[in-house]
């Protein structure tokens, strides 16, 4: 009865009205013929020519696919990206003491400890207490292989500290194993009450430390045009971050910015331009360097390495994961430079003379020359993956 009665039906409902219907489970296209789904795109979408109806019920299909699929924030598996390629980087080595900086919800920790017999020490640090929470309850089912585990509540910036703690305890002589995933768990992305996505509405926060004093609100609300142009520009590297720092204060005067849908609402299109089918919403960038400003990201990404490789045994492998340019471009130089392959900024003061020295004695050997991507597979049913790089050493 309701498809007779939505193909009779001449009505004014946009794209959005029928893919509501779907997501609610009422009416399926999918059931529909290709006759039937001409006439429903004819009465729904009168303005459409007759050539282009076969795009739309296309266009409406994907929709209702992805609304009638299980929901992210149903979906309360956490995906480890590029997981075969982090087991991989380990598999040659005997792994006895593992380090992971940031154990989200411990999926590659348990995938590592369920193939390294060998495993005595696995350390897991993560500065959200949600996340230890979950990773106790993923490393609880491991088999019983005497395998002593400590999580610590830390920013991975204080991971000589954690070490120095635990040595004190359980005594080892390096890491063989150590892994730093820099990108947000998705178990984080997925609750609007952190505020890290413009997709679900939730307050202004972005402190992946919950107790952190910094907040996404504070930034936008308290930072000067100036600032926050600078920010979206270096941090986001966004092309139109002038307009969108102008657009952003003319918004707060108005009322505070609170939530996320009011600053991807201020954010808006970029000038001139129309939103186009499947591009890269306006607000990615903004919130990318809002995320990065409220948590100190890509300095903490600086400090730690040179600590996590003096951590590291003789032949113990780093293995850090990174998901924008500028993480890449922090964890390439610092890889290089310790492999003793890298060459001075010439802008920088003393580089011309630094230049004539010897170069600094290799502490590692670069064990990827170009990052690792994910593969096809894991693109198809991990779209998050798609930015991931892995890059690894091993310390000489």
């Amino acid at each position: 009865m309701l498809r007779a009665h939505l193909l009779s039906r001449k009505t004014n409902l946009d794209i959005s009205t029928p893919h509501i219907l779907f997501s609610r489970g009422k009416f399926s296209l999918k059931s529909l013929t290709i006759l039937e789904c001409s006439r429903f795109t004819a009465s729904c979408f009168p303005h459409k020519k007759v050539g282009k109806s076969q795009h739309v019920i296309r266009q409406i299909r994907s929709k209702s696919s992805l609304d009638e699929s299980p929901g992210l924030e149903s979906n309360k598996l956490h995906v480890p990206v590029l997981l075969k390629e982090v087991l991989e980087a380990f598999r040659n080595i005997q792994v006895k003491v593992y380090v992971d900086c940031t154990l989200g919800a411990g999926g590659h920790a348990h995938a590592l400890a369920a193939e390294h017999k060998e495993l005595e020490l696995l350390v897991g640090i993560d500065q959200d207490p949600g996340a230890l929470e979950t990773a106790s309850r993923t490393l609880a089912g491991l088999p019983a292989s005497g395998v002593e585990t400590r999580l610590v509540r830390s920013n991975f910036s204080g991971l000589k500290q954690v070490l120095r703690a635990t040595a004190a305890d359980t005594p080892f002589a390096g890491v063989d194993a150590m892994l730093i995933d820099l990108g947000m768990s998705s178990m984080q992305v997925d609750t609007a009450e952190r505020g890290f996505s413009f997709l679900k509405d939730g307050p202004l926060d972005m402190r992946m430390d919950p107790d952190g004093a910094l907040t996404a609100e504070e930034v936008v609300n308290t930072w000067s045009e100036r600032s926050l142009g600078e920010l979206f520009r270096d941090y986001g590297e966004e092309r139109f971050w002038r307009q969108y720092a102008s657009r952003l204060c003319v918004a707060r005067e108005r009322e505070p910015l609170t939530t996320t849908r009011q600053l991807a609402e201020a954010i808006g299109f970029p000038p001139g331009k129309r939103p186009r089918h499947k591009q890269v919403h306006p607000a990615t960038r903004v919130f990318q360097a809002l995320r990065i400003a409220v948590n100190d990201e890509l300095s903490v990404a600086e400090r730690v390495i040179p600590d996590a490789i003096e951590a590291l045994s003789p032949g113990g492998r780093l293995a850090v994961i990174t998901f924008h340019s500028l993480e890449d471009r922090i964890v390439k130089r610092a890889f290089m430079q310790a492999a003793g392959r890298a060459a001075p900024d010439l802008a920088a003061p003393g580089a011309r003379l630094r230049l004539q020295m010897e170069p600094p004695p290799a502490l590692v050997q670069l064990v990827n020359r170009k990052p690792i991507t994910a593969a096809e597979a894991e693109l198809a049913s991990n779209p998050r993956s798609r930015s991931a790089k892995l890059r690894v050493i091993e310390k000489i």
